[in-house]
C-alpha cells in the first residue's frame, strides 16, 4: 500500500504558511546542502572539530557523506567575518567540485588562479556585508585591493557593484560569487552604496603578475590592509568530482600540488584546511607517510545527543525561541520525538534531516492542520530503514 506522504517527493517545498500555521517562521529541515542554507548560523552545534578547523595549522577533516563537513567549513566561514573585536582568520572556500570539466586535476598554476577567484569572489562579498573592514583601509590599501579585485574576480568589477547597488543588499552577490557568504546583519543599502563609490572611483588598474605573485599579494593584503589573522583554505568537494567517486584512490591527485605548497603557504599564513570523505582517508595517510608535509588529522564524529540537539535547535530557531522541540507539535502520546528519530538511524545529520522532514511530509499529505502523531514518525523511519538508508549514506551532495 503507498502511503498519501509517498506522491510528496522528499526535497517537496511545503507552503511557508502551512509551517506559519505550526508556528514556525520558515522550514528548519529543508537544507540538505549546507552553503544554501541561510539560517545555518542559528543552529550550529558546537562540534569539537570546529576549534580544529579554526586553529593555524594544517589540518585534513574526515566524516563519512552527510556526516557534517560542509556545514562546519560553512559554519566557520561565517563566523570568521563577525565583526566583534579580536583579529579572526580569514576563510577562502576552494570547491574542487566547481573546478573546470575537464577530467583532470588542475595543474600547481591552475590551483593559484583559481585561489586568486575563489579568494576575490570571498573577498568582495565579504566587504559588502561588512564595509566598514575596507573602509577603515588607507587609500593605498584600498587602491590595491581593487586593483586585486580586478584581477581575480571572474567578471568586470563593475558589474558586481552594478548588482549590489541594483539590489540594495550584498545578498545580491552571494549566487554570483560565493554563497557560503550569506552572512548576518547586512549594511543599509546607503552605507552599501557609499562602499560600493569608494571602489568604483578609486584609480586602480588590474593587478598583473605570475599566479604565486598575484596570490601572495591577496594573502598580504587580507592580512595587513584588512586585519585577518591568517588564511584559511577551505577546500571541500573532493568527494563531488565524479572520477573520485568511481575510484577514491583519484582524490589524491586533487590535493597533492596544494598539500606540496603547504609548507610555503604555511610561512605565508595560509593554512589547508581540507574537508575529506573518510573513504580516502589510507591514501592520503600513505601519501603524507612519504612527504614533509606535516598536517593535523581529525574526525566529526557525531552521537545521539549531538543528534538530538541538532535537530531540537532547528526547532528553536525556527519558532523563535517559542518550542524547544517538536513534542510542542505534536499529540499528547507522541513524546521526545527527537530521541526516537536519532534511535532509529545511522548517526549521521543529513539522515536526521531527511527523516524528521519525512515525518513533516507525511503530516502535511494527511492533514492541513492538528499534530504531529505516531504514526507520522513511523512512517518516516519506516521509509528510512526500508528504501532510503543506502541512499542516504551515499549521496554526493553534502550537509
Amino acid at each position: 500500500m503507498v502511503s498519501l506522504a509517498d506522491n510528496f517527493p522528499v526535497d517537496q517545498t511545503l507552503r511557508t504558511d502551512w509551517f506559519q500555521r505550526l508556528g514556525l517562521r520558515f522550514d528548519p529541515y529543508v537544507h540538505l546542502e549546507a552553503s544554501s542554507d541561510p539560517h545555518l548560523s542559528e543552529y550550529t552545534v558546537n562540534l569539537a572539530i570546529f576549534r580544529t578547523a579554526w586553529d593555524a595549522a594544517p589540518t585534513i577533516i574526515f566524516a563519512p557523506p552527510g556526516g557534517g563537513k560542509t556545514a562546519t567549513r560553512v559554519a566557520v566561514t561565517r563566523t570568521c567575518w563577525y565583526d566583534i573585536g579580536g583579529a579572526y582568520p580569514f576563510p577562502l572556500p576552494y570547491n574542487l567540485g566547481a573546478a573546470p570539466l575537464t577530467g583532470k586535476p588542475p595543474t600547481a598554476d591552475q590551483h593559484l588562479r583559481l585561489l586568486l577567484e575563489a579568494g576575490t569572489c570571498a573577498l568582495l562579498t565579504g566587504l559588502a556585508f561588512r564595509p566598514e573592514r575596507l573602509l577603515r583601509a588607507s587609500s593605498a590599501d584600498i587602491r590595491a585591493i581593487a586593483g586585486l579585485l580586478r584581477a581575480g574576480l571572474p567578471g568586470p568589477l563593475n558589474y558586481y557593484l552594478d548588482v549590489l547597488r541594483e539590489t540594495g543588499t550584498p545578498a545580491g552577490l552571494t549566487p554570483l560569487l560565493e554563497r557560503t557568504y550569506a552572512l548576518t546583519a547586512p549594511p543599509q543599502p546607503d552605507a552599501l552604496r557609499h562602499f560600493c563609490d569608494v571602489i568604483e572611483k578609486t584609480d586602480a588598474n588590474a593587478v598583473r603578475g605570475q599566479p604565486e605573485e598575484q596570490f601572495k599579494l591577496f594573502v598580504d593584503l587580507v592580512t595587513s590592509a584588512l586585519g585577518f589573522s591568517h588564511v584559511l583554505l577551505l577546500i571541500d568537494g573532493i568527494d563531488a568530482i565524479y572520477e573520485n567517486q568511481a575510484e577514491s584512490r583519484l582524490a589524491l591527485q586533487w590535493v597533492a600540488d596544494l598539500f606540496d605548497s603547504s609548507k610555503t603557504w604555511a610561512d605565508w599564513s595560509v593554512f589547508i584546511k581540507l574537508f575529506a570523505p573518510d573513504i580516502i582517508e589510507p591514501h592520503i595517510a600513505d601519501y603524507l607517510s612519504t612527504r614533509i608535509m606535516t598536517a593535523c588529522i581529525a574526525h566529526i564524529v557525531w552521537n545521539a545527543d549531538l543528534l538530538v540537539e541538532l535537530l531540537r535547535k532547528r526547532i528553536f530557531a525556527a519558532s523563535d525561541g517559542r518550542f524547544e522541540s517538536l513534542d510542542a507539535i505534536s499529540t499528547p502520546a507522541l513524546t521526545d520525538v527527537e530521541r526516537q528519530i536519532v534511535d532509529a538511524i545511522a548517526p549521521l545529520p543529513r539522515a536526521a534531516l531527511q527523516v524528521t522532514r519525512r515525518a513533516l511530509l507525511h503530516h502535511a499529505a494527511r492533514t492541513d492542520g492538528g499534530q504531529l502523531d505516531e504514526d507520522d514518525i513511523r512512517h518516516a523511519i519506516n521509509w528510512y530503514q526500508l528504501h532510503a538508508a543506502s541512499r542516504l549514506q551515499g549521496s554526493a551532495s553534502s550537509v
